[in-house]
């Protein structure tokens, strides 16, 4: 290790953190207030050194087999258990966002929330001595925004070593001390080489199920990346972004037009006898976005794709018992079907809805084995079915309550928004995505896009209609909720 740390234990990462090796994820969120730098540091210093795995370093013996090493025992001094940064904004909150925050807005400029410095990529939180966790501080000062002060506050880490779970993980337990509770430590590792708990479920469960995997024909969900693929991939999303209008935006949906929209699906399914418990907001929500965004402008024989992730920790079985507190990537794509736009848009919503949960329902252990045999063939994995003519991907991670994070002992006043970004090396925008971030004090669902102009403005229209219907229509179209 890049330090004097004279113990620690090493924990082999999977082949599900590899494919995000070049990714970093950054959770924002814009409080209202000054978040008091030095009550989070303390927080985060109690964090560190309880839950010895986030004090820890990415580092390689061999590419492509990573690992982090944990220090046990004391630590250095000079050693940084995570990252924390901080920054007066020069500029007023206002050229970025207004406030109240509209319910369509472009989302700020990622430096908001995250330092510029920020690692993007395996190699370079390796050769930084870099820690797993970056905390950055964008101050609002309240004598140039009208009299109130507002902080950005931003979480970043590398997609390669955590999911949407684990980063909530992580934040549970950040809330927890910055209110100075209990919460369940990780017990520490034991010295040298560990064992990596997925992997030791999936390397049993692939021999146990080697004549079952083919057991999934349809389910397709990775793509193998050449050069030529991950060139091909760039020029999509450069395409989408700079011809056709991509951008990052947030549209907050009011809970009455999620109510509306929910209910009129359950009432449907109960009217023509088809269970409806099992169909949850989330997959009404889903349909509803993958339906709409199809539904114009595109050819309608173009076989589209819906990504929409899913964990499995709870199809694993483990040694050591239930891998419900892995903190590591541990999902993989529900096993939707594939549709032609056609298809898509012929599709009843409420039946389509029920395709979806249904799908969602059926993963498998086998899935799951499947999808680890794939990666493990190819030299760079990508989710994405390779039958696909266009994907939508999506997340849903709601029920994970990231967003409703309490910030209020270290001096917030209340949540005004929440950002999720996805920052690469080559800093290309990710385009075609639609993340279900959770909900506002008020019940307004958060929706982070990123969608082309057209898309989004089939998505405003659809909100308009489900507005009117609410009699919300007036006051959508004041806060600039209008179709173009």
């Amino acid at each position: 290790m890049g330090s004097d740390v004279e113990r620690y234990a090493s924990l082999p990462l999977t082949v599900f953190d590899l494919v995000f090796e070049q990714t970093t994820f950054v959770t924002g969120w814009l409080v209202e207030g000054t978040v008091d730098e030095k009550a989070l540091s303390n927080a985060l210093d109690r964090l560190t050194q309880k839950w010895r795995m986030l004090a820890g370093r990415l580092h390689s013996i061999k590419s492509p087999t990573w690992f982090i090493n944990i220090p046990l025992g004391p630590i250095p001094d000079d050693y940084r258990t995570y990252a924390l940064t901080t920054e007066i904004s020069q500029r007023p909150l206002s050229s970025f966002v207004s406030v109240p925050i509209p319910q369509i807005s472009n989302s700020p400029p990622p430096a908001v929330f995250c330092h510029p410095l920020t690692p993007r990529q395996y190699t370079a939180w390796e050769s930084a001595d870099y820690p797993l966790t970056c905390w950055h501080l964008t101050y609002f000062p309240a004598s140039a925004n009208g009299g109130t002060s507002y902080t950005g506050i931003g979480f970043a880490r590398s997609h390669g070593i955590f999911d949407g779970v684990g980063a909530a993980f992580i934040m549970n337990a950040l809330v927890a001390e910055m209110q100075g509770e209990e919460w369940a430590v990780p017990p520490l590792p034991s010295e040298g080489l560990t064992s990596n708990v997925v992997q030791e479920a999936l390397d049993l469960e692939a021999d146990a199920k080697k004549e079952n995997l083919k057991r999934h024909p349809d389910y397709n969900a990775y793509t193998s990346l050449g050069l030529f693929g991950l060139l091909k991939v760039i020029a999509w999303h450069v395409r989408e972004r700079y011809w056709r209008g991509a951008d990052r935006r947030i549209i907050l949906l009011p809970k009455d037009i999620v109510k509306s929209l929910v209910d009129d699906v359950r009432s449907t399914l109960q009217r023509e006898s088809q269970v409806t418990t099992h169909v949850t907001t989330g997959d009404i929500l889903t349909a509803w976005i993958f339906k709409t965004i199809y539904s114009s402008g595109i050819d309608p024989n173009t076989v589209v794709h819906c990504i929409n992730l899913a964990t499995f920790r709870s199809l694993l079985p483990s040694k050591t018992g239930s891998l419900a507190d892995y903190p590591h990537n541990a999902f993989i794509p529900a096993p939707y079907p594939l549709m032609s736009a056609a298809d898509l848009g012929s599709s009843p919503l409420h039946e389509l809805c029920n395709i979806l949960a249904t799908s969602r329902l059926s993963l498998t252990t086998s899935h799951v084995i499947q999808a680890y045999t794939t990666m493990k063939s190819m030299r760079k994995a990508f989710p994405n079915n390779p039958a696909a003519g266009d994907t939508l991907v999506m997340s849903n991670v709601s029920a994970s309550r990231i967003l409703e994070s309490d910030w209020s002992p270290v001096g917030a006043k209340r949540t005004l928004c929440s950002y999720r970004y996805q920052l690469t090396p080559l800093r290309v925008l990710l385009t075609n995505a639609v993340f279900i971030s959770g909900r506002l004090d008020d019940g307004s669902v958060v929706l982070d896009v990123t969608l082309t102009e057209h898309r989004l403005s089939l998505l405003v229209a659809e909100i308009n209609k489900l507005g009117s219907r609410s009699g919300l229509t007036d006051q959508h179209n004041s806060l600039g909720l209008v179709s173009s």
